[in-house]
């Protein structure tokens, strides 16, 4: 599409090269972002457990 529009390959490999590189980028944070959200969750459940043991011992 973009050699369409600018008759350049030069313009179509930086392009290309910026959007791959924009998408990998975003796929890292993603997956950063799932894992920070699932150790959240975790030590949510974690605290409500700890907190069940010690109200059934009280």
């Amino acid at each position: 599409m973009v050699y369409f529009v600018s008759h350049s390959m030069r313009r179509v490999i930086i392009t290309t090269f910026g959007t791959s590189l924009f998408l990998q980028v975003a796929y890292f944070g993603s997956v950063l972002f799932l894992v920070w959200r699932a150790r959240c969750n975790r030590r949510a459940v974690e605290r409500t457990r700890q907190r069940r043991c010690d109200s059934d011992h009280s």
